[in-house]
């Protein structure tokens, strides 16, 4: 049977969150937290399984949970293109080979 994930967006930590978002798989989940994590409009965004237990937290940009997924806390420096930026994320494990 496969996973389904939900993903919650939080402006404030602790405070209210966006509604859910429906996740299939870990490739959706990494997606969703790159999105809405990195975007600084939202500070918080976690995601948990169907038992309602968090698989996946970032916090202002940095994953924090679980500790396998802050290896994609790569930084980009500001003079680094976004070409460059993307080469060393492709060189690094996909989010997939991680189990949430």
């Amino acid at each position: 049977m496969k996973e389904t994930f939900y993903g919650y967006c939080f402006p404030i930590p602790g405070e209210w969150h966006t509604p859910e978002a429906t996740l299939q798989d870990t490739e959706e989940v990494y997606r969703y937290t790159q999105l809405h994590g990195k975007t600084g409009m939202f500070r918080e965004v976690r995601v948990t399984d169907s038992e309602d237990f968090m698989v996946v937290q970032m916090i202002d940009g940095q994953y924090v949970f679980p500790e396998e997924w802050k290896k994609f806390n790569g930084e980009v420096k500001p003079d680094e293109t976004a070409e460059e930026s993307n080469e060393k994320t492709e060189d690094r494990n996909s989010p997939a080979e991680v189990k949430a």
